[in-house]
C-alpha cells in the first residue's frame, strides 16, 4: 500500500502553531557541551581537542537530544511530531 501523504507538511499544523511563543527553552549547549563538562587540561593537547570538539561533541549532543525526543514521544499531552524540546 502506497501512502502518498507521508512527509508532507500540514497546513492545519502551521495554522495551529502560528501564535505559539515558547519561552524558557533552555541553554543551547550544542557547541560547548564537552568544553564545559570536561577538564581544561584535556583540551591542551591539540589532537585530543580536535577529537573531542569535532567528533565526540556532536555525538554526545545527539544522544542527549534523542533522550529528550523519547520523553516527548511518550507524553500524551503533546502532538506526536512536537519539535520544541527543552
Amino acid at each position: 500500500m502506497n501512502n502518498d501523504r507521508v512527509g508532507f507538511p500540514s497546513v492545519f499544523k502551521a495554522a495551529y502553531e502560528t501564535g505559539w511563543d515558547i519561552k524558557n527553552t533552555g541553554y543551547d549547549y550544542g557547541d560547548k557541551l564537552l568544553n564545559r563538562t570536561l577538564s581544561n587540561y584535556m583540551f591542551k593537547n591539540p589532537n585530543v581537542k580536535q577529537f573531542l570538539e569535532g567528533y565526540l561533541n556532536p555525538i554526545v549532543v545527539k544522544l542527549l537530544n534523542t533522550v529528550k525526543y523519547i520523553r516527548i514521544f511518550y507524553n500524551y499531552a503533546v502532538p506526536k511530531d512536537y519539535q520544541k524540546i527543552n
